[in-house]
């Protein structure tokens, strides 16, 4: 690379941009800064719901969504800290992704057991059931009745749920690092036959 000139004063910049150094920062902040508004938000969801919950399985909801964001921050911190120990690389996104897929996947696992546990408790219990389905609108229902086989349902069908998440966004992980060792391959073997 020709380095002379005025123009020569983002090379820095860019090169550390092309070899994902400074991307590899961003994101770990990024991950870390998603982890803490995780605990943040749970504990704003306590706080502010607290004073409404219906009832004591209620409270025990929201104590369960608390403890799932005390255990969501750790995965937040354990991704940014696998994406700081990834090696400068010509492939600098590609892998990047493949912990954000993983993250997301294993949050969204993360909330839906911990809500299926108390959303269980909710059906058989609770006298305020239709609430509950207000409080959990991203998993999916089939319809449940208060009793103790439809809680064993909810619960069964969220891990599933989860379970099915956490595999699609694995694989999507996954997918995306065999790109990154095809392309690898695929330059190794072109300067080999060179």
């Amino acid at each position: 690379m020709e380095n002379n000139g005025i123009f020569t004063f983002l090379y820095p910049l860019l090169e550390s941009l092309s070899k994902g150094s400074l991307i590899r920062k961003v994101m770990v902040f990024l991950f870390r800064l998603i982890g803490v508004l995780t605990l943040i938000g749970g504990v704003y969801l306590f706080i502010n719901a607290i004073g409404h919950a219906p009832d004591f399985w209620f409270v025990v909801l929201l104590i369960l969504v608390l403890i799932a964001s005390l255990i969501s921050i750790q995965i937040w911190f354990y991704r940014a800290g696998a994406i700081s120990k990834l090696d400068d690389s010509d492939f600098t996104v590609i892998p990047i992704f493949s912990h954000v897929f993983r993250a997301f996947g294993e949050t969204y696992a993360l909330y839906t057991l911990i809500i299926s546990i108390g959303g269980m408790l909710i059906l058989w219990f609770s006298n305020y059931v239709y609430n509950l389905f207000d409080f959990v609108r991203f998993i999916p229902f089939i319809g449940f009745d208060a009793t103790f086989i439809g809680g064993i349902i909810f619960f069964l069908v969220s891990i599933v749920a989860a379970f099915f998440v956490l595999l699609l966004t694995y694989f999507l992980a996954e997918n995306i690092l065999v790109l990154v060792e095809i392309a690898k391959n695929t330059r190794s073997l072109r300067k080999a036959g060179e």
